[in-house]
């Protein structure tokens, strides 16, 4: 598992980026939600928040949606909190892309189960009490 601490671009990052589109580069900004790895070097999955001079076409296809951005591409962090990080956080939880014969899926990176106590009927804990030892009052 990789050390979040030790990243330039760790995962809640508020980060400005460039993207290189058919009409030119534009600057967008967004928050990272993983570590990637694009054509062999390091790079971000970013959900874009929103980007210079759009147009609606441009503004439909890349807001609001995540993708891989390489790391030379992120121009500098923006120091700010982004309204709903925790829930895009949680909505988007540590995971690796992988594509086969059925398309596109993502794999969680981790995978913790977690077992709950079952509650014991009022029988099993009246039967409890008295193997303790404990009367009823």
């Amino acid at each position: 598992m990789i050390d979040e601490s030790q990243l330039s671009y760790p995962r809640g990052t508020l980060v400005e980026f460039r993207l290189h589109l058919g009409r030119g580069t534009t600057t967008c900004r967004g928050l990272v939600l993983n570590t990637a790895v694009c054509v062999g070097k390091g790079a971000r999955q970013v959900w874009v928040l929103d980007m210079d001079d759009p147009t609606p076409a441009l503004e439909a296809q890349w807001t609001r949606k995540k993708f891989i951005v390489p790391e030379n591409d992120i121009v500098c962090i923006i120091p700010r909190t982004v309204i709903g990080q925790e829930t895009l956080l949680r909505d988007n939880p540590v995971c690796y892309p992988v594509r086969d014969l059925h398309g596109e899926r993502e794999i969680p990176a981790v995978e913790v189960t977690v077992p709950l106590p079952v509650a014991q009927s009022s029988q099993s804990i009246q039967e409890s009490k008295e193997a303790n030892g404990q009367k009823e009052s």
